[in-house]
Formats: structure tokens, C-alpha cells, sequence
């Protein structure tokens, strides 16, 4: 397939969802106006290869654009979603939902269906998730050598729902609610004391977080994964790892660092 077989395929897609019409129209744009020299020169050159990177591009256009048609069809994508137009590769930088639903629907099952091709719809998927899927890994490298080396039981044992303990920089809390376990792993934005604040008599800083949730009882916790995060993905990452480097071995060493903290909840 050709960009202009593309473009052809674009105008007479279908829309399903929301804001595959929106997108549609300004690929179409955004494709007219993009000259490709292999597309042009060569008869066997196939665009579906670069498809991610061209609609990472093409989405980032849409998002952050500020010529007139760019700010058309972002009002158009933004009146069909009912929100913003999300960063569709960095996590923390947009709502998971909306980063998912445009990753899968929007782009995804639209390109699936005029392509033909069900790869280019797993090659888009795993191109525009590459952060969640390093953060998923680093977060079950945490689950194999903390909550599997002593964090699980001492959780599943405690006579409260929520636990926390000090890493490094970084704060890991869980809390244990209808069968869920959440683990959340937070650091203070920064040391300025503009960034505490006083609630219920209570010293807060303002966090970066990121949390999981999986199955309580489950001493392996194979089918956690990501809630939400707030805040960068380095960060994200680093603070994981702060756990990871900080756990001890032995058994009264991790009595001492994690304890029963009734002030974790959820939210």
C-alpha cells in the first residue's frame, strides 16, 4: 500500500468510535501534505511498515499543531471525545484511559480495517505502549524480588489494610480492600517547602506516584498491573527501583522498614 491508497482507504473509512472521524480527516490532511520520496520513487515500497511512526507524528500534529486545520480537527477530536487530545506514547502526560482508548480504537482498529493487515494493529500497539510495557517489567522485577521475598506475607499478615515504608527517596504504601491489593510508589516533587502542605493536622508534600493493583492472596501477583501514574516516566521507573535496591534480605531488617500504617487509604 501507497500513502495515496492510504488516503483513499482514510476517506472512505467508517468511523466506529469516537474521534476516529476527527483523526481520519486530519490524517487525510496530514498525509496530502507529507511528501514521502520512497513512497513516490518506488513501486515496492510498502507504507504499513511505518505506520506507528507516522501516526505518533500525525497524532502529536493534532495534539500540539497550531495552523488552522491543526486546530480544527483538534476542536472536532476534542467535541467527539469529550476530552483533550492525549499524548499517546509518554506516560504520565495524559490520562491512561484516554492515551489506551486512542492507542487501540482510534488509531488501532481503524488502521486494522483499511490496511487489512492484523500485525500493523500489534506493531502500533506495541510502538505507542513501549513505556508501559518497560514500566509492567521493572514493576514485576519489584514483585519477584520484594513482594515475593517477604513484603507479600508480612501484607496478607497484617491486622491493618495499609502498610508503608521509606526507600531511598521513595515511599512505597499498600492497601488491601475487597480482595485487591494496591501498591503505590511515591516521591516529593521536591524539597522546597512550597511543596508541603497541612491537611487534618498532617504534614503532605506534593508526590509523584504511580500505582499497581493486584489479587490479594495471590503470593505470586502474576495478574497486577498498572492503575494510574502521576508524574514522568523516569521517575516512575526510578522509584521502583529505589524499593528494589533498598529491600533486605533479612527478615527483622524488613520488619523494621515496613510497618502497619493506618493513614494509607486509597485516593
Amino acid at each position: 500500500m501507497h500513502k495515496k491508497e492510504l488516503v483513499v482507504g482514510l476517506k472512505r473509512f467508517t468511523a466506529q468510535w469516537k474521534g476516529q472521524r476527527a483523526f481520519a480527516n486530519f490524517l487525510v490532511h496530514y498525509l496530502e501534505n507529507l511528501n514521502i520520496p520512497n513512497d513516490e520513487k518506488y513501486d515496492f515500497w510498502s507504507i504499513e511498515s511505518y505506520l506507528p511512526e507516522l501516526m505518533v507524528d500525525a497524532f502529536e500534529q493534532l495534539r500540539t499543531g497550531t495552523d488552522d486545520r491543526a486546530v480544527y480537527f483538534r476542536q472536532a477530536y476534542e467535541l467527539e471525545t469529550g476530552h483533550e487530545v492525549p499524548n499517546i506514547t509518554d506516560l504520565g502526560a495524559s490520562n491512561l484511559l484516554d492515551q489506551g482508548s486512542a492507542v487501540q480504537t482510534t488509531l488501532g482498529f481503524m488502521l486494522k480495517e483499511i490496511t487489512g493487515q492484523d500485525w500493523v494493529e500489534h506493531q502500533l500497539n506495541t510502538y505507542c505502549n513501549a513505556q508501559k510495557y518497560v514500566l509492567q517489567q521493572t514493576f514485576d522485577k519489584f514483585l519477584r524480588l520484594v513482594y515475593r521475598r517477604g513484603l507479600g506475607e508480612m501484607a496478607d499478615k497484617c491486622d491493618k489494610r495499609g502498610m508503608s515504608g521509606k526507600f531511598g527517596e521513595t515511599q512505597l504504601r499498600t492497601f488491601i480492600m475487597a480482595g485487591r491489593i494496591m501498591f503505590t510508589f511515591a516521591r516529593c516533587i521536591d524539597k522546597s517547602k512550597d511543596s508541603y502542605y497541612k491537611k487534618d493536622g498532617e504534614v503532605y508534600c506534593n508526590e509523584s506516584t504511580v500505582s499497581f493493583v493486584g489479587e490479594d492472596g495471590d503470593p505470586l501477583c502474576l495478574n497486577a498491573g498498572i492503575q494510574s501514574i502521576y508524574g514522568d516516566f523516569r521517575t516512575a521507573l526510578d522509584m521502583i527501583e529505589d524499593v528494589i535496591r533498598c529491600w533486605p534480605k533479612d527478615l527483622k531488617e524488613q520488619k523494621k522498614l515496613y510497618k502497619a500504617d493506618a493513614k494509607v487509604a486509597i485516593g
